[in-house]
């Protein structure tokens, strides 16, 4: 008879403890998927935010409209309107001292975000070109851009050059 309970006490204690690993294995595995998630918004929040820094940074005074229509394309809300609405007085002087720019973008991070917002902070070097300066001058900026994810696009929302 005590045989026969210490099976039952045995068999009842290797369940628990299954039950209780299943449950862990399942825990993992859940906050696995949400890490992943999250890295995947995260990435990206910055891939979207490393390409609008490198468009806005790289331009020729002779595709000036096709440079600017890749920046608006991929913008949303305030940033959008303020950057539509000074194209044609840019373009002028763009044209005016046939003004380039070859951007490279050296260093992105997140600073913050969740599924619908982050913030990226992005280093961009640039040589810049004009009439004054044929041989170009390197420019580095430090840009701070708010983005938004709208319809699983990531576009800038704002654009802050903060260095």
């Amino acid at each position: 008879m005590i045989a026969r309970n210490g099976r039952l006490v045995l068999a009842w204690a290797l369940s628990v403890l299954l039950v209780v690993a299943i449950a862990g294995l399942t825990l993992s595995v859940v906050a696995l998927s949400k890490q992943r998630a999250d890295d995947s918004q995260r990435d990206g929040a910055m891939k979207a935010a490393r390409q609008l820094a490198l468009d806005f940074t790289t331009y020729d005074y002779q595709t000036w409209d096709a440079d600017s229509k890749r920046v608006l394309d991929d913008s949303t809300g305030q940033f959008k309107q303020e950057f539509q609405s000074g194209i044609a007085a840019v373009k002028t002087d763009v044209v005016t001292n046939k003004a380039t720019s070859k951007g490279d973008v050296k260093e992105a991070a997140v600073v913050s975000n969740d599924k619908d917002s982050a913030q990226v902070l992005v280093i961009v070097n640039a040589v810049v070109t004009n009439t004054a300066s044929a041989d170009g001058v390197q420019r580095r900026y430090r840009i701070k851009l708010d983005m938004v994810r709208e319809k699983d696009r990531w576009l800038t929302a704002d654009l802050q050059v903060v260095g």
